[in-house]
């Protein structure tokens, strides 16, 4: 019989015995690295509360832990509780036993029995957690450009270095940003610690009348020889058109001593942004189209309460329709979460009803839902690739602009 509990400090050695295994690229096979990633534990379940350390326990022995973190979401414009899972590891006597299944059904009950109606991981594997029901957020695309392609702007008089000293300025402008862009999770002070700790890390900021209203995270990184240098820019944010253009401006500058910079975006127009998007690579692919980035598939979100999610959303328009809608979901996983929902839609504003007639009736997984409703992915590609099926095909479009957004999720935080 297994039960799961916070792991008490006594039993944080163990745990990291277990993560020191299942993530070797962590690096803890020195005892110093353990003792350092012993006191970061420590402090985590001492010194903080909206992230915590819980183990599954059999025969009172650790055999798999995980770490919770509570996250504050832009859900299209509302703020929403989100729960986050990250580090999670099975003990390598006990792979093959459900422990990490058992860990995750865990996970989704205690965020589900605290009022949230979502939760989000990043995927060790990605068949593992969309069996589970999570979905598929936005492609992340990393571009390599070229500064002497980025936009130059008329100059770049507000942008300067930063220091700790604008810490608090530059989580006031983050915060600003997340509570305008969809799918942004708020930022405690504790994070630009650890960004103005890293040492390789360079902070650049546009500052008008002493308020950041962007700014840019980066490290320098050398070639195989010294003479060949790079940017990764690891954070850009930014709150208008201004602001953008100054920090392109910035990196536009830097052509004499860096021939790359990297980017990594969620945004899949930003081939746009540059006056020739291809990358360093030259590669071709049939016809005659010019590889710009290499993208891959990383957060997943995964609905939990797909009644309480409506609830939330209970102001947001999805579109100009009026219709009545069944909602039919499958979740086996979380069969709380399964069955049937009628949504009136009056001009795209949606309120749950308790009557049976509808227009039209929808069907379709958890794990399509949850990257529907975020507006990863539109209604109508999910029905063409059969992941979806609509009661009458005439009702295909209304439906399709029930779920399209402008904007697709945007999320900077690790975890």
């Amino acid at each position: 019989m297994s039960h799961i509990q916070r792991i008490p400090e006594t039993d944080l050695e163990a745990f990291i015995h277990i993560v020191a295994n299942a993530y070797p690229g962590i690096e803890l096979a020195s005892d110093e690295k353990r003792q350092t990633f012993l006191q970061r534990l420590i402090d985590i379940q001492q010194n903080t509360e909206d992230t915590q350390l819980y183990g599954l326990y059999r025969n009172d022995k650790l055999v798999g832990g995980m770490r919770l973190f509570d996250f504050m979401m832009t859900l299209f414009e509302t703020p929403t509780l989100v729960g986050g899972v990250g580090l999670v590891a099975v003990d390598l006597l006990h792979k093959k036993e459900k422990v990490a299944k058992e860990m995750i059904e865990f996970f989704l009950q205690h965020y589900r029995e605290r009022g949230a109606c979502l939760t989000a991981l990043y995927p060790f594997r990605l068949n593992f957690y969309k069996q589970m029901g999570f979905g598929y957020g936005p492609k992340m695309n990393q571009y390599r450009l070229p500064p002497s392609q980025l936009p130059r702007g008329p100059g770049k008089v507000h942008v300067d270095f930063l220091s700790k000293d604008d810490q608090q300025h530059m989580l006031e402008c983050y915060n600003r940003y997340t509570r305008a862009t969809h799918g942004m999770m708020e930022r405690a002070t504790k994070v630009f610690d650890v960004l103005f700790e890293a040492p390789e890390n360079t902070m650049i900021g546009y500052r008008k009348e002493g308020t950041i209203q962007g700014y840019l995270i980066f490290s320098a990184n050398t070639g195989r020889n010294f003479t060949l240098n790079e940017i990764e820019v690891k954070e850009l944010v930014y709150e208008t058109r201004d602001v953008l253009m100054e920090l392109m401006t910035f990196l536009h500058s830097q052509a004499d001593q860096f021939q790359t910079i990297v980017f990594h975006t969620l945004d899949e127009d930003f081939h746009y942004l540059p006056t020739i998007p291809a990358n360093d690579s030259h590669n071709i692919m049939p016809h005659a189209y010019h590889e710009t980035n290499t993208s891959g598939v990383g957060l997943m979100y995964r609905v939990i309460n797909t009644a309480s999610l409506f609830h939330v959303l209970q102001n947001h328009q999805f579109g100009p329709q009026t219709c009545t809608l069944k909602l039919t979901i499958d979740d086996p996983f979380l069969p709380e979460n399964q069955g049937s929902l009628v949504i009136h839609f009056n001009a795209g504003k949606p309120s749950l009803t308790d009557q049976a007639d509808h227009e039209v009736a929808i069907h379709m997984s958890i794990s399509a839902f949850s990257s529907l409703i975020m507006g990863v992915v539109s209604f109508k590609r999910l029905y063409e690739y059969g992941q979806a099926t609509v009661s009458d095909h005439q009702y295909l479009h209304t439906v399709n602009a029930l779920f399209v957004t402008d904007q697709k999720p945007v999320c900077m935080t690790r975890f």
